[in-house]
């Protein structure tokens, strides 16, 4: 009998004592987490296409192929002439060279797939193109005397229009850490590329409008406030998930 009371104590004892588990620091923890977790945005968007940034993108290699000098000043953004309203669009499908339209086609693709997979077409197309009308606007207003032409405004407010769909959705946005770490270095080497080109080259060939380029970077991020929407978590949606 005492023995096996003395057995079933032990037993006993085992059960009450505290499982040891090993500890994980809450920084590795939150990086662990934000690698691995399926949120419902990453549900959400798998089927979505991208098609405002692809289509923009054909337009602007098409347009670099077939354009001449005639379709140039047409399309080309010109202070003087900024009663042509559709120059204040028309000028971002055109870019001065190879390199200069497959930066920027690269850069928005890049920078922009994931914007529009989650945020949908019109909301991102209107960021974009509010970014490249107050590029022009900037540019007209600091720098009267210069042409404009380039997607260089829209890239940068797709860019900064990363902000407020960060600030709106943080906790159901996959990789956020890994997010906030691209913008960042996106965002220094393009400062630290302008600085350099500027203290070396004294911003000639090419010639950058940096006025254009913080007029879309602002215009980005305001507009981003204000279009860009919240997301429901897809278990709080009920079984009819909203669609873009």
């Amino acid at each position: 009998m005492h023995h096996s009371d003395s057995k079933q104590d032990t037993k006993d004892a085992r059960l009450l004592l505290p499982a040891f588990v090993q500890p994980r620091a809450p920084l590795q923890k939150i990086f662990i987490d934000d690698l691995t977790a399926t949120h419902s945005l990453e549900r959400r968007r798998l089927w979505h296409v991208p098609w405002f940034l692809l289509l923009m993108s054909l337009v602007q290699l098409s347009l670099h192929l077939i354009v001449n000098g005639c379709m140039q000043r047409r399309l080309i953004y010109k202070p003087e002439l900024g009663h042509e309203y559709w120059r204040f669009f028309t000028y971002m499908l055109l870019h001065a060279d190879t390199w200069h339209l497959w930066i920027n086609m690269c850069l928005q693709c890049f920078i922009g797939v994931w914007l529009e997979l989650e945020q949908g077409h019109w909301r991102v197309g209107v960021v974009y193109i509010t970014g490249g009308i107050c590029g022009a606007l900037a540019n007209a207003w600091l720098q009267p005397e210069l042409s404009l032409l380039g997607a260089s405004a829209g890239v940068y407010a797709l860019l900064c229009s990363h902000v407020p769909h960060l600030v709106l959705n943080f906790s159901q946005l996959s990789h956020r850490f890994l997010r906030i770490a691209i913008l960042l270095i996106l965002f220094v080497s393009n400062v630290a590329f302008t600085i350099f080109h500027y203290c070396i080259n004294h911003n000639l060939n090419p010639r950058i409008s940096l006025e254009a380029h913080l007029g879309g970077g602002v215009a980005g991020l305001l507009s981003g406030f204000l279009v860009y929407r919240r997301w429901q978590r897809l278990d709080s949606l009920g079984p009819h998930m909203r669609n873009f």
